[in-house]
């Protein structure tokens, strides 16, 4: 069956009109710049750059962290590796360059190391994978046909390498800091793969929030054309 996606947004033009993977994987490509620089007139918000005011993160061992300030980049410059659909399934695998910055409040236990900072942080996370799976159902609302996502799974992995700059990570004393950044950074994985769950998780329903706004502000006959 042929398809004509996202034909409403001005402008935009998909590469090709069918739902074999190749296609669904260029026109998936071609549609992440426009759709994550937000669309104002249906009122969904950019995700590159992503801002946020602050957000209170619970990481495993009791460290909590305040983020605020804060700004994300990089999403609409991730590269498709593959899409495929199976009726009405789905499945997305795509990797990323993200650089995070922003003020950062934090008291816990990070490893081995009791954390009590306050400063600027950075993270740059390399060639980081994500793969997502989700189900699209289509409901009637208010006499229309739209698609509404059912349930989504989400992995990722850490393919390159994450780096940290952190200041002060404990108050008033620069050595001790310094030695935790760079331990942090010579265990690069351990550190992500302990701690960045919250962080990634934050982030993917930040990206399904607006995929569901878009979806049901737009029917399905607005999305997708037989041809």
């Amino acid at each position: 069956m042929c398809m004509y996606i996202f034909p409403f947004i001005d402008g935009f033009e998909v590469p090709c009109m069918d739902t074999s993977p190749q296609c669904l994987k260029e026109s998936i490509q071609a549609v992440l710049p426009v759709f994550t620089r937000g669309i104002p007139s249906l009122g969904i918000s950019t995700l590159d750059p992503f801002h946020v005011d602050r957000v209170d993160l619970e990481m495993p061992g009791g460290l909590n962290i305040e983020f605020k300030e804060g700004q994300s980049k990089g999403l609409s410059r991730c590269v498709i590796d593959s899409a495929s659909t199976n009726e009405d399934k789905y499945n997305v695998i795509l990797h990323c360059n993200f650089t995070i910055k922003g003020r950062y409040r934090s008291h816990g236990r990070m490893l081995m190391f009791p954390v009590d900072g306050q400063g600027d942080a950075t993270i740059i996370c390399k060639n980081i994978q994500i793969e997502c799976s989700f189900k699209l159902d289509r409901i009637d609302q208010n006499g229309q046909k739209h698609f509404q996502v059912k349930e989504y799974d989400v992995k990722h992995s850490y393919e390159g390498q994450v780096f940290y700059k952190i200041t002060n990570l404990f108050k008033g004393n620069p050595e001790i800091s310094n030695m935790v950044l760079d331990f942090m950074n010579r265990n690069w994985r351990t550190v992500a793969e302990e701690f960045g769950d919250p962080i990634v998780n934050f982030g993917i329903e930040k990206i399904f929030f607006n995929i569901r706004k878009f979806i049901d502000t737009v029917p399905i006959d607005q999305i997708i054309k037989k041809m």
